[in-house]
């Protein structure tokens, strides 16, 4: 059970991809071949419409062209690939395990041409990037803790102190695990849509660095945007069973504080701790409280919109706690609560600042970082690493939200939050893979591994306007909510490819590769893991 937040941002390059080489596959490759299995697969049209340029075996010469085999056997099996009118055409293959459960795959031959590698610094672009870290804590035990709370505490519970502007008060901060104790002025309280007092606390240190415009600007815009996440995911609070617990009627405390003070910009920039809910506990401050880094607001040229972002997504967490941990016991496993909140700041970009995009540098960073397409995004931890790299889970997590909330929209979003659990299923991770499945399922009957196909298929690049529907990451305007699209043209520069074949498909993992032919007729033969499909592209 997760129940802190951290928000990290650090200063990384990015370092954009010069064009594709040129490469060629004879008609007859068995490059993908290395056993003889005793079943055989085949490929069918993936796509529909205007914009469908499958025709049977063939590319129907406009369009763009899908096609699709999945093995539903019990041991892999065999697929022949034989599609014609495809000369020198660009062909993205991508197998993708639908499965819970790494499998081996056969080896296949990637032509190095084709991949993107990178040819020195052509290109170098600065700019910000935020990662995320968590802790986890058995809240569940805590919760079900019956510790004894003397007078002053149920006192203290049943008639929280009213705070007024220009108060001091302690707050226990913890961004790096290092309890601290800081004094803070309370320097606005305002009043949401809901009647939740939302009060914003500044270190006193930082009282002449957060300046009143910086903090007017920030309480005035976070008033709209409490209202949206509260619309969309639920109340942060309120009434609850539990004794051990701060009572129903509490305010939202912000609290600004210099978390490193290093001078810079970065490190730690937000948080939300469940602990500080509970009552007698020597790390709680027995409080509803979000945590944000004052530097990065001061000192990052796009700090008000990095910090809007990060409150809309630490009060998701926040919100998290309380619906699914307090109230249901059918709790996000950490991959699902944080793919949420990621959820959120791209629903709420264009009106944090349309100029600004966290999810689109995320997206960029999946594009650029080929170990990232072959690992299991439900497994979430700081530090993970995946075919012996670190992967950072959240641009995994956000491109694959992205893909989601484009594709069904914000309906769908808000219906994640309102999804239970199969009571059958006991393990958390496994309950929450079933609650996303079971949100996509109400509006695509593909469900979770078909979403999962349908977003490594994304790594073709699809455009704007021409592709079929249910891929890529088209316009969405829902519900008053508007997405941008990510049009595949604008990113060929930034894909990089894996430069050879895993020899272990991650569940949930992708594998990309190019093939391109200068004759009519493209044809290779395959061996297909279980529970793992074989997407094909043609453009």
């Amino acid at each position: 059970m997760q129940n802190i937040y951290p928000i990290i941002m650090f200063l990384f390059f990015s370092i954009l991809f010069s064009g594709c080489g040129k490469g060629d596959v004879s008609n007859t490759s068995n490059s993908g071949v290395t056993s003889n299995p005793s079943t055989t697969i085949t490929l069918s049209t993936d796509c529909s419409g205007s914009n469908c340029g499958s025709s049977a075996n063939a590319y129907k010469g406009s369009g763009i062209g899908i096609w699709r085999a999945k093995n539903t056997q019990a041991a892999s099996s065999k697929l022949d690939v034989t599609l014609s009118n495809v000369a020198n055409k660009e062909i993205t293959i991508v197998f993708t395990n639908e499965g819970d459960t790494d499998v081996s795959l056969s080896r296949i031959t990637v032509d190095a041409s084709l991949k993107r590698e990178m040819r020195g610094n052509e290109f170098t672009e600065n700019y910000n990037k935020i990662i995320h870290f968590e802790k986890r804590v058995d809240v569940k035990k805590l919760l079900q803790q019956s510790y004894s709370i003397n007078q002053n505490q149920k006192l203290r519970a049943i008639s929280p102190k009213v705070w007024n502007e220009g108060d001091q008060r302690g707050w226990l901060i913890e961004p790096y695990e290092t309890l601290e104790s800081r004094t803070a002025t309370l320097k606005r309280q305002t009043t949401a849509s809901d009647g939740r007092t939302i009060n914003f606390w500044v270190e006193n240190s930082e009282t002449g660095k957060v300046t009143d415009g910086i903090l007017s600007e920030i309480s005035g815009k976070f008033l709209g945007l409490y209202s949206e996440v509260v619309n969309l995911a639920g109340k942060p609070w309120g009434t609850h069973k539990y004794s051990n617990l701060i009572l129903d009627e509490q305010p939202l405390d912000i609290v600004l504080a210099n978390f490193d003070k290093d001078n810079r910009a970065g490190g730690v920039i937000g948080y939300f701790f469940g602990v500080n809910n509970f009552l007698s506990r020597s790390n709680s401050n027995e409080a509803l409280a979000l945590f944000v880094d004052t530097e990065t607001l001061y000192l990052s040229s796009m700090g008000t919109a990095i910090t809007l972002g990060t409150m809309a997504h630490e009060l998701t967490h926040a919100i998290n706690f309380y619906q699914r941990d307090v109230l249901s016991d059918d709790d996000f496993d950490t991959f699902l609560d944080e793919m949420t909140a990621i959820m959120m700041e791209d629903v709420l970009s264009s009106q944090i600042d349309p100029s600004y995009s966290d999810t689109k540098t995320r997206y960029i960073s999946w594009l650029q970082n080929p170990s990232v397409y072959n690992c299991d995004f439900t497994y979430w931890k700081d530090g993970y690493y995946c075919d012996g790299k670190s992967v950072n889970n959240y641009d995994v997590a956000a491109s694959f939200g992205a893909f989601l909330l484009r594709q069904h929209g914000i309906a769908f979003y808000k219906n994640i939050f309102k999804t239970n659990s199969d009571s059958s299923i006991s393990n958390d991770r496994l309950r929450s893979i079933n609650i996303l499945g079971k949100a996509i399922k109400t509006y695509d009957n593909g469900g979770f591994g078909y979403a999962l196909q349908h977003w490594g298929a994304s790594i073709a690049l699809f455009p704007v306007g021409i592709s079929p529907q249910g891929f890529g990451y088209p316009v969405l305007n829902s519900d008053g909510v508007h997405l941008e699209a990510f049009d595949g043209n604008s990113y060929r520069s930034n894909r990089q490819l894996p430069s050879s074949s895993p020899s272990l498909l991650k569940a949930h993992g992708h594998f990309p590769f190019l093939r391109k032919v200068s004759s009519d007729t493209y044809a290779e033969s395959f061996t297909v893991p279980r529970n793992v499909s074989v997407t094909i592209v043609v453009k």
